[in-house]
């Protein structure tokens, strides 16, 4: 009967401990675990040898750590003997719940993101469903973004506030374009600056609901009253702002809404149990016993 080959695991984290607790529960577990401090260390170790899956740490706001996914990325999309989708899975660990860490991680296809401390005696679990292809990538389609603004300037102000490589804009400067977008296009959110509509601004909603009823709708007028709260309600309007904004409000409710079912899409322990003294206890425990079996470990700790 022929052997079955090991697979293979990559472990990118700059802290020599953290990789160490890792590495030793992964080879307990039958992987072939080889880990690095840093993405040009795990560039190397991918062009010798393809990993089977890639689990990388990342600290709170870590742009560097998003370069590396992303050149990961790029390295296998170019690598011409890795068929389409079959590159190695990625498992993103994180401290941050910062949002824009969320997006630019479900962007680039993540297959799981586990928060830290992560209870290391279920990751081998973890990982072998990421194998075996029971937890499909974290994907997340660009969000659409419809801006409606009487004056290219204030269109080009809003898009410079919120602007995201997750973001797709389209810009409109009359009532006909807007609705005609709207027809020939789903936009998951609207901006509208109802004091530039060239009818009555509640009639025009209207007709922007009834052609996209599911779509996030803010609006922006220079003063108040031109639509009462209680149509705002009726129209389902999420949210309005009278001039002049408050830009980060902006920023945080687009935030909201561009991201209403991102929950679902993160793996976390809820149990109280899983306490971080718990798991910094087990890697104690995995750096004690590979330290007897390694003379040189000590230094790394």
């Amino acid at each position: 009967m022929a052997n079955i080959r090991p697979q293979k695991i990559l472990i990118i984290d700059e802290i020599s401990y953290t990789r160490l607790g890792i590495d030793y529960a992964l080879t307990n577990n039958g992987y072939r675990v080889t880990s690095v401090s840093n993405g040009s260390e795990a560039m190397k170790t991918i062009a010798n040898e393809l990993p089977d899956l890639i689990l990388i740490s990342l600290r709170s706001n870590d742009t560097n750590g998003i370069d590396i996914i992303k050149g990961l990325k790029e390295y296998f999309r170019l690598r011409l003997d890795i068929a389409q989708g079959a590159e190695p899975s990625i498992i993103a660990l994180i401290v941050s719940r910062d949002t824009n860490l969320f997006r630019d991680l479900q962007y680039h296809g993540i297959s799981i993101i586990l928060f830290k401390p992560i209870n290391i005696q279920e990751l081998p679990e973890v990982i072998s469903s990421v194998l075996s292809k029971e937890h499909k990538p974290i994907t997340q389609e660009r969000k659409k973004i419809l801006i409606f603004d009487g004056e290219a300037r204030s269109q080009q102000f809003i898009e410079s506030m919120l602007i995201n490589e997750n973001y797709d804009f389209e810009k409109c400067e009359s009532e006909a374009e807007a609705i005609a977008k709207i027809r020939k296009r789903k936009f998951d959110l609207g901006i509208m600056d109802i004091s530039s509509f060239e009818n009555d601004p509640l009639e025009t909603l209207k007709q922007v609901r009834e052609k996209s009823p599911d779509m996030f709708i803010i609006t922006i007028s220079a003063f108040g009253g031109q639509v009462s709260t209680e149509e705002f309600q009726k129209l389902n309007i999420q949210k309005h702002f009278t001039k002049p904004m408050d830009v980060h409000e902006l920023q945080v409710v687009v935030d909201k809404f561009m991201n209403k079912d991102f929950s679902g899409l993160l793996t976390e322990d809820d149990s109280e149990e899983n306490s971080e003294a718990a798991v910094d206890n087990i890697i104690d425990g995995l750096t004690e016993r590979v330290g007897s079996e390694e003379s040189d470990s000590s230094d790394e700790i």
